[in-house]
């Protein structure tokens, strides 16, 4: 018997029994039928997993309805966002966008005092968390970091960590990330 031929005898012999498990859930009419159509559809998706008699199907039709049952459920629950729609005539002639102002003179020079504190803060660590810090910051994994300099993870995470608390206690933490 082929995969169509099986199908449609499952589909008959079981349509009714999955009809009044949606029914006895408390679902409508309507509902129940379109909920039984879903139901065989995942059966016909899934049914060469099926390796059982055809007889001992209906434990298997129960828990696919119930999956089904459960989507629903939580497809009628879900809160749907407002869908925003943009015609893509309101796109055409659009300006670039405009570049921020650069920073004012006054601006400059306190980002400038800062980059010099914090270079002399990094300056005054010691070689083994400047060394961690410096490969941190150029991207580098802890993984790669131990890697790199020969060390433990828990050396990497010791010298990181002493390294930021150094930084905080010179430079206060509006500078250091944490």
């Amino acid at each position: 018997m082929n995969k169509g031929e099986r199908f449609e005898a499952i589909y008959r012999n079981n349509y009714g029994f999955v009809y009044r498990l949606f029914r006895a859930s408390g679902v409508s009419d309507d509902e129940a039928h379109d909920l039984a159509q879903n139901t065989f559809k995942r059966v016909y998706e899934k049914l060469d997993q099926y390796r059982s008699p055809d007889e001992m199907i209906k434990g298997w039709l129960k828990k696919i309805a119930r999956s089904v049952l459960l989507n629903n459920i939580r497809d009628r629950n879900a809160i749907k966002r407002p869908r925003v729609t943009v015609s893509t005539n309101d796109l055409v002639g659009t300006a670039e966008p405009v570049a921020p102002e650069p920073p004012d003179l006054a601006d400059r020079e306190m980002m400038e005092r800062r980059d010099v504190r914090i270079r002399q803060a990094v300056a005054e660590l010691s070689i083994a968390q400047r060394q961690c810090l410096t490969l941190r910051v150029k991207g580098f994994k802890y993984e790669e970091i131990a890697e790199a300099l020969k060390i433990t993870m828990d050396a990497v995470r010791s010298r990181l960590r002493d390294a930021k608390k150094n930084l905080r206690q010179r430079l206060g933490d509006d500078d250091v990330q944490k």
